[in-house]
């Protein structure tokens, strides 16, 4: 079952339509899943950003030390 099919079958529980307990345990699974890896993605992301950001950062810094120092000689 894809998440389309999941959403679907959730969907129809919610309106009061017969599902089958299995089919809804199911459905709730994929989406249970999806979100799990959508997550870590988004974690994976943020850590990239902030390590990216770090590094700018310490590059920036660094760069401006060595415009300081420059200045000064």
């Amino acid at each position: 079952m894809d998440l389309k099919q999941a959403e679907a079958v959730i969907e129809r529980h919610e309106n009061g339509d017969i599902v089958f307990e299995q089919e809804y345990i199911d459905a709730l699974e994929v989406v249970k899943e999806h979100f799990s890896k959508q997550s870590l993605y988004w974690k994976a992301e943020a850590l990239s950003a902030r390590t990216a950001l770090k590094y700018s950062q310490m590059y920036s810094r660094t760069n401006l030390q060595d415009w300081r120092k420059t200045l000064r000689q």
